[in-house]
């Protein structure tokens, strides 16, 4: 699906300056529209509260995932130069071995996250054609989570899994490509941060608790579609 649509925003791109004359002439079609994204979690990485990790867990305050995969389908309202949207949204994620595995410790992990979120947006006029956007939005995020860290000498470690709701809130920018009245092709990025999550697991064979916090950027092609 990304590589269909990075082929389809190059030639969007392309075809741009062919028919840039004919829609500096006419107005984009306003109204309720549908929108897809695809693209690159980038730089993935979950957080712990240092007072909410018990003196004995083997995990570092910051762990590093590996890019993974993110995407989004939903739709919205265009006013014109504002826009409401509203999406469906997932992003995977494995554990970055060649970080976590130092000092004698063997780790594995992944992350999986669905989220539902409600979004605005500010397109900047600055040309017909180019157009700029900023905006955010906030929602839930299902995120379904396991990571665990063991000492191969000794064979003690800290480990959780499992599924949770947290409050997911993101922030955006891009641009946007007229490629007709009615479609845009966007490119864009976002940062995302995931809190209020809540898994059980154990440290040194004791049962305990884990809060971890999310967040990642990502780089998504996008298509717009007004109906």
């Amino acid at each position: 699906m990304l590589r269909s649509l990075a082929r389809f925003a190059l030639f969007g791109l392309i075809a741009t300056p062919f028919a840039a004359p004919a829609l500096a002439q006419d107005d984009p079609v306003k109204g309720i529209y549908a929108v897809a994204r695809a693209g690159a979690s980038i730089s993935p990485e979950q957080k712990f509260d240092g007072s909410s990790v018990p003196l004995s867990s083997l995990f570092d305050d910051k762990t590093k995932y590996k890019t993974g995969i993110t995407g989004q389908i939903g739709g919205g309202y265009d006013f014109g130069l504002f826009r409401v949207e509203q999406t469906i949204g997932y992003t995977s994620n494995d554990l970055n071995l060649k970080d976590a595995n130092t000092g004698g410790l063997t780790s594995a992990g992944r992350s999986r996250a669905f989220s539902m979120t409600v979004a605005g947006y500010v397109d900047i006029p600055v040309h017909k054609i180019i157009v700029p956007y900023v905006g955010g939005g906030i929602g839930a995020a299902r995120v379904e989570a396991n990571l665990s860290r063991v000492n191969s000498a000794t064979g003690v470690g800290s480990s959780f899994s499992g599924k949770d709701w947290g409050l997911m809130w993101h922030a955006d920018a891009g641009i946007g490509v007229r490629v007709s009245r009615k479609m845009t092709i966007e490119v864009g990025g976002r940062y995302a941060q995931t809190s209020g999550l809540k898994y059980a697991g154990e440290s040194a064979g004791v049962a305990t608790s884990f809060e971890p916090k999310l967040s990642t950027l990502s780089a998504t092609i996008g298509v717009r579609h007004v109906f």
